[in-house]
């Protein structure tokens, strides 16, 4: 596997190779007609105790506002593909609750990744 010079680019990169329509936070516009992810920086943790940091990563998975019932295998998909990243990238085993966004007309479902990384002398 050749890696992205990002993790954030590694995940769009794998999901786009899987055949899963991917977008950065603000590109997407209009209503939702068919599944998409928009994977998003979720900012990073620093350890005090160790010499190393975690990058969380969102991943925002969306489906049409008539098809609720395939929210939940859409995101079963999504998570079968990010495990092809393992170990670069970890699940943090958890799912927001499913959310219906009425500016794009579609329910989603966030999942979360961390990538572990040491953190870089000063």
């Amino acid at each position: 596997m050749i890696m992205a010079d990002t993790r954030w680019e590694d995940i769009f990169e794998k999901l786009q190779e899987h055949g899963i329509d991917v977008y950065s936070p603000g590109r997407k516009t209009g209503e939702c007609t068919s599944p998409y992810v928009v994977v998003k920086d979720a900012g990073r943790v620093n350890s005090t105790e160790v010499s190393s940091s975690q990058d969380l990563y969102d991943l925002m998975c969306y489906v049409p506002k008539d098809n609720y019932s395939t929210l939940e295998p859409f995101v079963d998909r999504v998570e079968t593909v990010m495990d092809e990243l393992f170990p670069m990238l970890r699940p943090m085993h958890f799912r927001t609750a499913s959310f219906y966004d009425d500016s794009v007309k579609a329910h989603m479902i966030s999942t979360q990744y961390v990538n572990w990384k040491k953190n870089r002398r000063r």
